[in-house]
């Protein structure tokens, strides 16, 4: 048997990928679970299983509103968006970008 390598991410890992679709992710008051991701895009391709770019705003907005933790990841599970509370780490302009990659 040959030897099997094992990695654990342990850096998180952020993108630029302005195009989606992407996956929001609320989690928990201590930021350590969330329940699940929803998938959302400016132009949803499958209505039935996507959140409009303006509701994942107002998902995003009110979590904040209550210090929880919000990532925003790609396709590929890299991070374009990242806040808790007040601060954002990472994205801070996501929404306004994604509105313009499509309007081009």
């Amino acid at each position: 048997m040959k030897d099997v390598e094992y990695f654990q991410l342990d850096t998180l890992m952020y993108s630029t990928d302005r195009k989606g679709p992407f996956r929001l992710y609320v989690y928990d008051l201590n930021s350590q679970y969330h329940r699940g991701g929803v998938w959302f895009r400016v132009k949803p391709k499958y209505p039935n299983e996507e959140i409009s770019v303006e509701k994942a705003k107002m998902l995003t907005d009110k979590a904040l509103g209550e210090n929880r933790e919000v990532r925003i990841c790609d396709g590929g599970d890299m991070i374009v968006f990242h806040a808790k509370g007040n601060e954002v780490r990472y994205g801070k302009d996501f929404f306004k970008e994604i509105y313009n990659v499509e309007a081009k």
